[in-house]
């Protein structure tokens, strides 16, 4: 199962981690848990994608607090 984290609104990708270090990472399957409906998505090959927010789009929000209300701001 390997893991990759994308920003949530520009899919930019903000880390990769493959299949061998997320096994041996416990805290993996505390956050699939916790999170799982709202960030976190498995494909059909078993690629699990976080979705978080990276730094541009998080400067961005705190710039235009009104994007958070906007599904998709970035075109």
């Amino acid at each position: 199962m390997a893991i990759r984290v994308k920003c949530r609104h520009c899919d930019t990708l903000m880390g990769y981690l493959p299949s061998e270090s997320a096994e041996r990472n416990s805290r993996v399957k505390e956050l699939k848990e916790e999170f799982a409906e709202e960030f976190i998505m498995q494909d059909e090959q078993g690629k699990v994608t976080i979705k978080s927010t990276c730094e541009h789009c998080e400067q961005s929000l705190k710039l235009f607090p009104n994007y958070y209300a906007i599904n998709k701001w970035i075109q």
